[in-house]
């Protein structure tokens, strides 16, 4: 049986997830979405299989966060165990097939030691490793793992999706969708970008070096799309 061949030195300061993971359906807590985020950076996305366990340390956590080292031993624990039961949806628009899983299917918590060890599902599988002929998306979790809001977290990664042309256009049924935002809870788009938009934007633009400019897309007198554009800071000043 051949073995995985992995690097020498995983960078584990990204993590690398398909473009149906990206554009995924689901919500869940910060610690939970910080604690996937994390486990996936142990994960080659070349590698043939995910069967090992990986590991997570509360201190690495509470580094990486800027999280309390004692908040971070429950944060890593009940943040784990979520992802046993948070449902994420796919759509294959190819294939008219709709995918629903978990992410992990394993935990093991080792009391008075600071340390985890969880396991991928094998139905998520597909979505992060062996990723050779799947569109993917890599991301600097060091960033992401520093914001506060979900919201925050999965908008920042639909950006990432386009960061080689720092434009992105979406629907707002879609990025709802994404969000897990229902069409009761801020039904006016102007609800919605003070709930969920412009927070995302302002955590992003102060906690990154990146700037972002959106703009609404009309169909008649209703907003119905965002045009996006974003880039490094530091390149705009250069302009």
């Amino acid at each position: 049986m051949t073995k995985n061949k992995r690097p020498q030195k995983l960078n584990t300061s990204v993590a690398t997830q398909s473009n149906h993971l990206i554009e995924a359906s689901y919500k869940m807590s910060v610690p939970a979405k910080r604690v996937m985020l994390m486990l996936l950076a142990q994960i080659n996305p070349l590698q043939r299989d995910i069967d090992d366990k990986i590991r997570i340390e509360a201190s690495d956590y509470a580094e990486r966060t800027g999280t309390d080292l004692s908040r971070s031993y429950s944060d890593i624990q009940e943040g784990c165990r979520e992802l046993m039961r948070t449902i994420i949806t796919t759509r294959n628009e190819k294939a008219k097939t709709t995918t629903e899983c978990v992410v992990v299917d394993f935990m093991e918590y080792h009391d008075n030691q600071g340390w985890l060890d969880a396991r991928f599902s094998r139905w998520i599988a597909p979505y992060i490793h062996h990723l050779i002929k799947v569109g993917f998306t890599t991301i600097e979790i060091d960033e992401a793992l520093t914001f506060r809001r979900f919201y925050t977290i999965r908008f920042y990664e639909l950006l990432m999706q386009f960061k080689s042309t720092g434009e992105r256009f979406i629907t707002i049924e879609k990025l709802r969708e994404i969000l897990q935002v229902p069409k009761n809870s801020y039904p006016a788009y102007s609800d919605f970008r003070i709930r969920v938009l412009d927070p995302s934007v302002k955590e992003i633009h102060t906690k990154t070096d990146w700037e972002i400019i959106y703009t609404p897309v009309k169909k008649g007198r209703t907003i119905t799309s965002l045009k996006i554009s974003f880039e490094k800071k530091k390149q705009m000043e250069l302009i």
